[in-house]
């Protein structure tokens, strides 16, 4: 069998599909930009120390900035042009943005496409689980999603929690987002190999490769990479969220990822495919992480597709002028682009859309649609008005760290309530007070 069948989870939703006008167009480099402004501090924290200097010529690759801590990674230019100065960009990390120095480029050369890499004479199971990390330590390589981090930092992590099992999620159930799909047909084998180094380099005994089970016949070519590699193939139904990490690991492995927690936490590990297809080019390649593959849709975008970006790309200047709502990242989880925000690893879609002005929220009507589709089986009415009437702590009880943040609650909520964005709220609170005030975190732990 190509890909095995699973079963399902309680909750969720069938959203509609709309991706027809991307989901069968081609990986394309995007046109050169006239400008890059590359971030900085692209997983968060201390900015790098620079090491260019305005009017200086730089080359694609060449070092940009050095780490200025161990979680952090070294930043290089994604194209050759000259240095014009040090500005302030926006980046996503999490649930919003946050505003970062980065480095200004003009005079800009074409970008690349991404390129099937050639067979290579040697193999990377040549090479230890140790000889692994190192080389992908020195790739400086940062996750494609958010929150960003750094890839070799995230190795040590699983390796401390005994990682037995390692996901791509290619799964992509949010409306419009076609990138890594694009991938998987175009450059599968990569991606399937990039699973299988960064398995060999957590030292997990199970590698699991979960895509949409309406996708599986563009997956074909993928049989024989999958065997070599003994990545098992699953196909899954579209129902959303089930690419949210811990319902998927949940559908796979039968494990419940604590409340708040990672899936680490249950010895599950889950990356993405482009996440895959860097580690991939990185190790047997040599080529360095300077972009990413991204869609560009919606009502807005004159020319949608999939197209091979260079980070620190405007992305208001990639939408073409669109001046009214932009959305980074899908429609249930992405985030409104603010006009400073550049492209970064975990920059999945651009979709410029035509949303309507929203309805002033009314009060709760007690329907229950939002608890009936909640994926991790909240009582989403009982958190809002706990919300409303600022009970953290129960709202704690009744196990909001549990939300997987999916927005369904929003989506079909009749009144019109931002469900979705109070219950983040009230996480963000319990997190506030837990890492502020230790002493007592044990009300809110």
């Amino acid at each position: 069998m190509l890909f095995q069948r699973y079963g399902t989870f309680t909750g969720g939703i069938d959203l509609p599909d709309e991706k027809q006008a991307t989901l069968d167009l081609p990986i394309a480099p995007i046109a050169r930009p006239e400008r890059l402004r590359v971030s900085l501090s692209p997983c968060g924290g201390q900015a790098g120390e620079v090491l260019v200097e305005a009017g200086q010529r730089v080359q694609a690759g060449q070092r940009l900035a050095r780490a200025a801590s161990p979680s952090g990674v070294d930043v290089f230019a994604p194209l050759s042009g000259r240095v014009a100065s040090t500005v302030t960009v926006k980046i996503a990390f999490g649930d919003e943005f946050a505003a970062v120095p980065a480095v200004e480029l003009d005079r800009l050369s074409d970008p690349p496409n991404v390129e099937v890499l050639p067979r290579q004479e040697g193999d990377f199971r040549d090479l230890s689980s140790q000889e692994l990390r190192e080389r992908l330590a020195e790739g400086h390589l940062v996750m494609g999603r958010r929150p960003p981090c750094s890839l070799s930092g995230w190795i040590e992590r699983a390796r401390r929690h005994d990682c037995h099992t390692l996901i791509a999620n290619v799964m992509e159930n949010q409306p419009m987002v076609t990138a890594d799909h694009r991938l998987l047909v175009e450059h599968g084998e990569d991606v399937v190999r990039g699973l299988a180094i960064l398995g060999r380099a957590v030292e997990a005994r199970e590698l699991v490769l979960a895509v949409d089970q309406r996708r599986v016949s563009q997956y074909r070519r993928l049989l024989s990479a999958s065997r070599q590699h003994d990545v098992s193939r699953i196909a899954l139904s579209h129902k959303y969220p089930t690419g949210a990490d811990a319902i998927l690991v949940k559908i796979l492995t039968r494990r419940e990822t604590p409340p708040g927690q990672s899936t680490l936490a249950v010895r599950a590990g889950v990356v993405d495919a482009a996440t895959c297809l860097a580690a991939c080019h990185w190790v047997l390649g040599g080529r360095r992480q300077l972009g990413r593959v991204l869609t560009l849709s919606g009502p807005g975008i004159r020319r949608p597709g999939n197209y091979y970006v260079p980070f620190g790309a405007p992305c208001f200047e990639l939408a073409e002028g669109w001046t009214k709502t932009l959305v980074h990242g899908g429609p249930m989880t992405g985030l409104l682009t603010p006009q400073e925000a550049v492209v970064s690893p975990a920059t999945e879609a651009l979709l410029a859309l035509d949303t309507p002005v929203g309805a002033v929220p009314r009060p709760c009507i007690r329907c229950g649609w939002c608890t009936d589709h909640c994926p991790a089986r909240l009582n989403v009415a009982q958190l809002n008005d706990e919300y409303e009437l600022n009970l953290v702590n129960s709202a704690r009880k009744a196990g909001v760290m549990a939300c997987v943040e999916c927005g369904i609650c929003s989506y079909v909520c009749p009144a019109g309530l931002p469900l979705t964005s109070r219950v983040k709220q009230l996480k963000r609170t319990i997190r506030l007070i837990r890492s502020r005030l230790p002493l007592l975190a044990g009300m809110v732990s």
